[in-house]
């Protein structure tokens, strides 16, 4: 992203002949719009925002006159840094000798070679940023160092606060010593808990409730927070240079002006690369679409690792807060050697955030940088998918095709084209495409020679993606609230829209592995087998042209385990009593570990009961044998049956042991047609019988009284058997117990103005 010193007009005019560039070129599909103005809102700062525990420290060094005109800092000890910058005060007045560094690498206590850091470039074009930025040059990285000396050539009056700033992108902690660079804003100093770097994807392939009947309706479109993924390992070795690759005007450029409906590519969220939002203070400008994308190189060199892409861009953020005053990151995005994809600026991953890094404009338009100097290194394969499908999934937001001419405003002075002045560019151009001099020179040599030159592969690329790939179905389970319940395998439905012979291969994948692999004709997983616990499923299809594309992920559990299921236990209960039906309830208790689904009693009728009661009311018919069965399933269908077989009998009140005078009353009302009746306090009626569970019945009416209950000779209850009517063959009393012999006796307690009470039998369950 340097400045170029020199580049003839000449030399211009060639490169943009080679490389498509623009100066009146139109490309297909120009809609030929007036780029009216964009309408502008901002999102603010985080007021609560802390510094991550992982996150860059700056030092700032100042550099003093020389003996012979320029600057210097005289080789010397410091801190540990891993990138570093020189800044002053006024962007206008950027030192005119060479600048120079060289750095101690803190391993080997070998000190580099001299290197030159150019000028930045300005970048910030929004008034109120531009109004807080400093001259700086773009940081370069060093890898861990712990020395540093520095020297301007001499010429020219020195710029005032001039600095050297060391950014140590690992620390962890408080903040960094040494003194403040001229734009320093003061961070917090609380921090957060650590951030381990992640994997997001996209919007676009959002988490989706799965049906809610079993699986054969397809998929609805309603999203909820996705899952978190895990980091693909990246390459750890340093990249090397390689020839350049062929002119992209070989290439050709596909004429649609359809747009390309692309997800964006997995990337490593602001919160994965631990961005530190404290120092966000200002708002971020937000336009109300994104016409075009501007591609960039930082320009500092290769000799980072993907491994430390991370770090590097940390320092970045630093670099451009800190050090250059913008309000954020200036990027939108940023992409390493090996194609992973970085969250930039902050909202810029679903909004048309304003970046600051193609002046004049930024405005509308999405800024991509790839990280390192691409003058002399090739692009690397998967770095060029990645800027190819964010460039169509960002201009496929708003319904622009990635191979058309967008036309923007020109929002500076002082420049190849007037201010306001309506510009046509093919909607993914090089960042010097953006920089004019009024001679029409390339003002900067971003995004260098073998970037710039593969444009039209990255324009070709763009529109060859993986579009409308959503979830079908999931079959071999069922679904419950959003959650799919299997036993140990789930198959998974897809569908997609681009034709099969574009198609690479589809991955299937679970908890952000691969598990299969299959070819782009599939559009079923068939079983894919499971480990007992909850999983993301999804599927990834990949482009020919090494685009992605995920369905969303659907959270599938895998449970083996029957529920547990305690019961059935039959026990007398209270109600009307008759010769065929004697009021009882089936005891249960059902639970599991995962999902309870379902508790169904299968005999001595099928009754769905409530998984989560304890009890289900029925009756029984004396005399006879009856087995109980329920059974307890889980959500993901196993099962658990239990059963039970018992006898009701029915005991006439004519078999009890009489104490007392005890009067006989016949009605067809009674059970049997009779009942016994007493008046006189303490006269009793013993029952005597082998059962696990009883109740005693009565008559009840307005005039009759109470009785008191003893089991096996002790005291159990009073029953009051008066009544607004009369009722017959009631159950008032009932009592499970331990199976054995047992005694129920009936005493009348003689209640004033009532003392009868009617007693009509006992029922009990053995």
């Amino acid at each position: 992203m340097n400045r170029r010193q020199s580049l003839t007009a000449g030399t211009a005019v060639a490169v943009l002949a080679a490389a498509g560039g623009v100066t009146a070129l139109l490309w297909p599909g120009d809609d030929g719009q007036r780029a009216a103005e964009v309408s502008i809102s901002s999102i603010p700062p985080d007021p609560a925002a802390q510094q991550p525990e992982l996150h860059a420290e700056l030092d700032s060094l100042d550099l003093t006159a020389a003996a012979g005109g320029g600057a210097e800092l005289p080789q010397r000890d410091t801190r540990r840094f891993s990138m570093v910058s020189v800044s002053w005060n006024d962007p206008a007045a950027a030192p005119q000798g060479t600048i120079e560094v060289r750095t101690r690498g803190a391993r080997t206590g070998t000190w580099s070679a001299w290197r030159t850091l150019g000028v930045a470039e300005a970048a910030a074009d929004r008034p109120d940023e531009v109004a807080r930025t400093h001259g700086a040059t773009d940081a370069i990285w060093t890898g861990e160092s712990n020395g540093v000396a520095a020297r301007i050539a001499g010429g020219g009056t020195l710029p005032a606060a001039l600095k050297i700033n060391l950014i140590d992108t690992d620390a962890k902690g408080g903040q960094g010593g040494g003194e403040p660079s001229p734009s320093a804003e003061p961070s917090a100093s609380e921090s957060t808990e650590p951030v381990e770097d992640e994997i997001t994807e996209s919007p676009d392939p959002q988490v989706s409730d799965v049906p809610t009947e079993p699986a054969i309706e397809p998929v609805p479109s309603q999203t909820a927070a996705e899952p978190t993924t895990t980091v693909p390992p990246v390459s750890t070795t340093t990249t090397t240079t390689s020839p350049a690759p062929e002119a992209t005007a070989t290439v050709p450029v596909p004429t649609s002006t359809v747009p390309v409906k692309a997800q964006l590519p997995a990337y490593v969220s602001r919160a994965g690369w631990n961005a530190d939002e404290s120092l966000v203070k200002y708002a971020i400008d937000v336009a109300g679409e994104a016409r075009m994308v501007w591609v960039h190189h930082t320009g500092f060199g290769n000799d980072y690792t993907c491994a430390q892409a991370a770090s590097v861009v940390r320092g970045i953020q630093v670099n451009d807060v800190k050090v250059k005053g913008l309000s954020d990151m200036g990027y939108n995005f940023l992409v390493d050697a090996c194609g992973t994809l970085y969250e930039g600026r902050k909202g810029g991953v679903s909004k048309a955030v304003i970046g600051a890094h193609t002046v004049g404009f930024n405005t509308a338009s999405v800024g991509i940088a790839l990280l390192g100097d691409y003058t002399k290194l090739k692009v690397s394969d998967a770095a060029m998918t990645t800027i190819a499908q964010v460039a169509a999934a960002r201009l496929g937001a708003y319904n622009y095709s990635p191979t058309s001419t967008a036309t923007m405003v020109e929002g500076v002075t002082g420049r190849y084209w007037k201010q306001g002045a309506s510009v046509s560019f093919p909607r993914i151009s090089g960042h010097k495409d953006g920089e004019k001099g009024t001679s029409g020179n390339y003002l900067t040599e971003c995004p260098g020679t073998n970037l710039y030159s593969q444009l039209n592969t990255i324009r070709a690329r763009s529109a060859q993606q993986i579009t409308g790939l959503a979830g079908k179905s999931l079959a071999g389970g069922l679904s419950i609230g959003g959650v799919f319940y299997v036993r140990n395998a789930v198959t998974f439905d897809w569908v997609v829209s681009t034709p099969s012979a574009q198609i690479a291969r589809f991955d299937v994948q679970v908890d952000g592995r691969t598990v299969a692999t299959l070819p782009g004709t599939a559009r079923s997983s068939g079983g894919i087998a499971l480990t007992p616990g909850s999983h993301w499923v999804r599927v990834q299809a990949t482009h020919v042209a090494g685009g992605t594309a995920l369905t969303g992920a659907y959270r599938v559990v895998a449970d083996v385990t029957a529920p547990a299921l305690s019961g059935p236990s039959i026990v007398t209960r209270t109600g009307t009593v008759t010769t065929t039906a004697v009021p009882m309830a089936v005891v249960y208790k059902a639970s599991d570990a995962v999902k309870l689904y379902t508790v169904t009693a299968t005999k001595p009728a099928r009754v769905n009961l409530v998984p989560t009661g304890t009890a289900w009311n029925t009756t029984a018919r004396p005399g006879a044998k009856v087995t109980y069965s329920l059974t307890a399933r889980d959500a993901s269908l196993n099962g658990r049956t239990s059963a039970v077989t018992t006898k009701t009998t029915l005991v006439a009140e004519t078999a009890g042991k009489k104490t007392g005078t005890w009067a006989v009353r016949k009605s067809g009302s009674h059970l049997g047609g009779r009942a016994l009746a007493a008046t006189k306090k303490n006269t009793k009626l013993t029952y005597a019988f082998t059962g696990r569970s009883a109740s005693l019945i009565f008559s009840r009416a307005r005039t009759t009284g109470k009785a008191d209950i003893f089991l096996d000779g002790k005291k159990v209850a009073t029953v009051d058997t008066k009544s607004t009517g009369s009722k017959y063959r009631q159950a008032l009393w009932s009592k499970s117990f331990k199976a054995g012999k047992h005694t129920v006796v009936v005493v009348v307690a003689g209640t004033s103005g009532r003392p009868t009470v009617v007693a009509d039998g006992l029922a009990y369950v053995s």
